[in-house]
C-alpha cells in the first residue's frame, strides 16, 4: 500500500493487500507500536513486526497442501511459531487450541471443528 495524491492505493494481490490493512489496522492496539501518521506511513505495523520477527523458514503454498505456513521467531517470548494460512478447513483441522473472547487458551473440540 502507498498513499499519493491524497489517496491509498494498493500495490499487488487484492487478497493480500487486504489482509495487509487488517494487520495494519490491528497495529493500533498494540502497545509496543508507537503513534505514527499512517499517511506517511501506511505500513508501518509492518516495518515495526519486521525488526522484531525474524522468517526461519516457509513451506510455500501448494494445491495439495491448500496452505502456506511459515517459521518464525520473535512473535512470542517462548521461542518459535508456526504462522498458517490457507483453506479454513485445512487451518482447522491442524488446530488443537484456540484463544476465546476472553483471552483464554481453549481446547477446540471436534465438534467445534464442524
Amino acid at each position: 500500500m502507498e498513499y499519493k495524491n491524497n489517496e491509498f492505493s494498493k500495490l499487488g494481490e487484492p487478497t493480500e493487500v487486504a489482509l495487509k490493512v487488517l494487520a495494519e489496522k490491528l497495529g493500533k492496539y498494540d502497545s509496543k507500536m508507537q503513534k505514527v501518521d499512517l499517511k506517511k506511513e501506511p505500513v508501518a505495523y509492518s516495518k515495526f513486526l519486521s525488526q522484531s520477527i525474524k522468517r526461519i523458514a516457509t513451506l510455500d503454498f501448494t494445491s495439495e497442501r491448500k496452505s502456506m505456513s511459515t517459521l518464525v521467531t520473535g512473535f512470542t517470548a517462548s521461542g518459535n511459531s508456526l504462522l498458517l494460512k490457507g483453506a479454513p478447513e485445512r487451518v482447522i483441522e491442524k488446530c488443537k487450541t484456540y484463544k476465546n473472547i476472553d483471552g483464554k487458551i481453549v481446547d477446540l473440540s471436534a465438534n467445534d471443528k464442524k
